[in-house]
């Protein structure tokens, strides 16, 4: 099972552990083309067989500079992660593994029907149930990839909320925050693409292993590895479910088959 995980490393030190361990399938965020992750890398620096993780918007130029970019590595990559449709049109006849993120919107069979025409496997939204998410892998086996452990975004924005916040209060700068509202916490980062808030705690479905995915994703952003190790060995567990067992309610109602 371990050669399905696909996790994110924090530093390349992380790939020895990871190997010692089974798992083969390191992704890196790539610097410039990444928001909400604090530890990116250099396209020109990744080491030979990684996977490359680009989970921003593009504007025009970053388009054409990640087209450059992708073309004078793209011996090296072995698949790309990313969620704006705009990368597809430049990886469409590039040799790597194309795997779609669309974070919240991957939700239903008819949507991933059509995604898979154009890319090897689509990463399942976290905002639907056990029993739904289960459905929708088993009626395409082996192509999905599920999001197994690790922070979820919750919100994403273009402005630099953390900085213009600090700024109005007069207040030291910091680009990471946890907020407790009571009924909900968050850790908030910014980069100069924008600002991510992250629902906690984290994520934790190690239980859907046993599901027939073709990958299982780890976003390690902002955790310890040896932790994660730890839990995918049984010694430690935290975090919770999600909507695995309480469906969102800002799903809208529809057949049986959204």
């Amino acid at each position: 099972m371990k050669n399905n995980i696909l996790i994110t490393i924090n530093k390349l030190e992380d790939i020895k552990k990871l190997k010692e361990l089974g798992i083969n399938n390191y992704v890196l965020p790539i610097h410039g083309y990444c928001v909400g992750i604090p530890n990116t890398f250099l396209i020109s620096l990744i080491p030979n067989n990684s996977y490359i993780y680009i989970n921003r918007i593009l504007d025009n130029d970053s388009i054409d500079k990640l087209k450059e970019d992708l073309k004078s590595n793209q011996d090296k990559i072995k698949g790309i992660i990313f969620d704006d449709l705009g990368v597809l049109e430049i990886v469409k006849d590039m040799k790597m593994e194309k795997i779609l993120y669309l974070s919240h919107f991957n939700t239903n069979e008819e949507s991933i029907a059509i995604y898979l025409n154009y890319v090897d496997s689509c990463v399942v939204s976290t905002d639907i149930t056990k029993n739904e998410l289960e459905r929708i892998v088993n009626k395409f086996p082996n192509k999905l990839t599920i999001f197994t452990l690790g922070y979820v975004s919750s919100m994403y924005s273009r402005r630099l909320l953390l900085d213009n916040y600090t700024k109005f209060h007069h207040l030291p700068y910091q680009d990471t925050l946890h907020i407790d509202n009571t009924n909900h916490k968050f850790l908030v980062y910014e980069n100069e693409f924008g600002t991510i808030f992250y629902h906690e705690p984290i994520f934790n479905g190690l239980e859907l292993l046993s599901f027939p995915a073709k990958y299982f994703f780890i976003n390690s952003s902002f955790l310890n590895l040896d932790d994660i190790i730890d839990m995918l060995n049984g010694k430690k567990n935290f975090g919770d479910t999600g909507f695995l067992y309480q469906a969102t309610i800002f799903k809208l109602k529809g057949d049986q088959n959204d």
